[in-house]
């Protein structure tokens, strides 16, 4: 090929040359330009890798993507950009799933449609990474799958319109026209959210009704899988379970994640749930099946600490002290910094092997480990406790509200921390605060139920502590309508009649609490309003209560 003006050129520049120079600067020449094309040749493999690479992610991709919506001018106008609106449902979605934390892999993933991309313009002619996907997909077969969405408004109504490039369309309506427009547009997209989820993965939106409280729905989305979903039947019936655990039918529950396991036999969380239910029924022997059962398919993850412990106490309470010694020591092996492992493991030195030397160490050791998290501090505050640092103890406690101001276990100390001090107003409000804090879960969690009671009889307590005997009274009897077939609340109501000198009241309670299974020790006698009783023969005859001699 001849290239007339570099002919032109060369004689120019090579004119005060000789042959032998000219000869060496055109080698010079040559070699550059053979080096310019190697790199070039090195450059377009290295792109056709990176397209080949990308085509293979975008083929092997079951995202949906969200592409920009369609806004009314005014409400663009007015902020409200459709591409912003775009993310706002990827991160209303994705918000819902943190909040579920569910380990089940997500059934429909969502994508933004809106990528960087790389200009590869030739000679004028347009194109870029995103075109030339997009065509090798169209060669190849691979449809896009796509989400457009248009905000619109009609007199009162404001309406958010998700299409599906598979022919699904979800739509929401608000008709608050009161509401501020954002405000509007925010509910809009919390629902459009969970009903996307509710098409998408409805074991995640019943986890996170779950989470919420909202049974009724979740159990809702539970049907729907059954329904439409037969292959996830297994996460239904373990959403299921879960549900009617939390409403305290165990019996229900049981039934569920057996019917669970039966589907899945490696489900974990329903193997983890199953196992802890039987525990608290007493049925150790179950509980350790089902332990054991969830260690064998468990990895090196929270669930397997979950296994080993579980392993060890339901060996504890069937009296197998070595298996649940080794099922603790392998706990910590692998998982030294689980500090519950540490406590449980302390207790048991305490409790069985009456090694108190070793609970001391296992305590320090767990301390060590703590993190600084609430969790952590109050970890802390009970190996202080055990080692009789009170002070200390207690400093612990309140360096775990500064961490979490809410934290139910903290202020349950502290509230039993002031009422010892006799700072009966402290300990009142600290009580009320856990009070609001655990109502609402009062219909549903069993836990939730017993700090309830538990802290209306504080407030029992400090209040006749205060002579305020009616309101003693009042609380009291609130204690024992959280759940009648608990004991301790009758003997608090006994003693708020004691102090009011309504003796067959007292009496009354006291039998009520001895039916229920309390016992009366020497040390609670000896204090007041009992003391003006210990040597009453009813009072004995109805608390069975035979006092010391000598």
């Amino acid at each position: 090929m001849k290239f007339p003006y570099f002919d032109k050129f060369w004689k120019w520049f090579s004119r005060n040359l000789s042959s032998i120079q000219e000869r060496k600067i055109r080698m010079s020449f040559h070699r550059f330009f053979d080096w310019v094309i190697i790199f070039a040749k090195l450059l377009g493999l290295i792109l056709v890798v990176v397209l080949i690479r990308n085509i293979s992610i975008e083929m092997g991709k079951d995202a949906y993507s969200i592409q920009t919506f369609h806004v009314p001018k005014h409400l663009e106008e007015s902020g409200f950009n459709g591409l912003v609106l775009a993310q706002e449902i990827m991160d209303e979605v994705a918000a819902i799933k943190s909040d579920a934390g569910s380990i089940k892999n997500d059934s429909v993933k969502f994508d933004a449609a809106l990528k960087p991309e790389m200009d590869l313009s030739v000679m004028g002619v347009g194109f870029s990474t995103q075109t030339i996907l997009y065509y090798a997909k169209q060669l190849l077969g691979k449809k896009d799958r796509t989400v457009s969405g248009e905000l619109t408004t009609l007199g009162q109504n404001m309406t958010l319109t998700l299409r599906f490039s598979d022919a699904n369309k979800i739509e929401v309506h608000n008709f608050e026209d009161s509401l501020a427009i954002d405000k509007r547009v925010d509910k809009l997209l919390k629902e459009a959210a969970e009903k996307v989820l509710r098409w998408s993965d409805p074991y995640i939106l019943a986890v996170y009704y779950y989470h919420q409280g909202r049974f009724e729905d979740a159990m809702e989305c539970a049907r729907g899988i059954l329904k439409e979903r037969p292959k996830e039947a297994c996460w239904a019936y373990l959403a299921w379970g879960s549900i009617l655990v939390r409403q305290q039918n165990l019996v229900g529950g049981i039934e569920k994640f057996e019917k669970a396991l039966e589907l899945k036999p490696d489900l974990e969380p329903a193997l983890i749930n199953l196992a802890w239910m039987y525990f608290q029924q007493a049925k150790y022997q179950q509980a350790l099946i089902n332990f054991e059962k969830l260690l064998a398919v468990s990895e090196k993850n929270t669930t397997r600490s979950s296994a080993l412990s579980g392993i060890a106490q339901s060996n504890l309470r069937l009296k197998r002290y070595d298996k649940a010694e080794r099922a603790y020591q392998q706990g910590l092996k692998e998982f030294p910094q689980d500090i519950y492992l540490y406590g449980n493991y302390a207790d048991f030195k305490v409790q069985i092997r009456r090694d108190t030397a070793g609970a001391l160490a296992l305590y320090r050791q767990g301390r060590a480990q703590a993190p600084e998290t609430a969790v952590g501090f109050l970890f802390q505050s009970a190996s202080l406790y055990y080692e009789n640092r009170v002070d200390s103890a207690i400093k612990m406690i309140y360096k775990a509200l500064e961490y979490d101001p809410n934290n139910i276990d903290a202020l349950n100390q502290v509230v039993q921390v002031e009422f010892r001090k006799r700072d009966y107003p402290q300990c009142l409000k600290i009580a009320r605060k856990i009070c609001n804090l655990v109502a609402g879960n009062a219909q549903g969690s069993q836990e939730s139920k017993f700090r309830l009671q538990n802290m209306y009889n504080y407030m029992a307590m400090a209040h006749y502590s205060q002579n305020q005997y009616d309101s003693a009274v009042y609380y009291a009897k609130y204690s024992i309508a959280v759940d009648t077939n608990i004991a301790y609340p009758y003997t608090s109501l006994a003693e708020s009649y004691a102090f009011l000198g309504q003796k067959e009241k007292f009496y009354q309670n006291v039998r009520k609490a001895i039916e229920k299974g309390f016992e009366y020790t020497p040390d609670m006698v000896d204090q007041e309003p009992y003391t003006r009783f210990k040597n009453d023969a009813r009072f004995q005859k109805i608390a069975n209560y035979k006092p010391l001699k000598n």
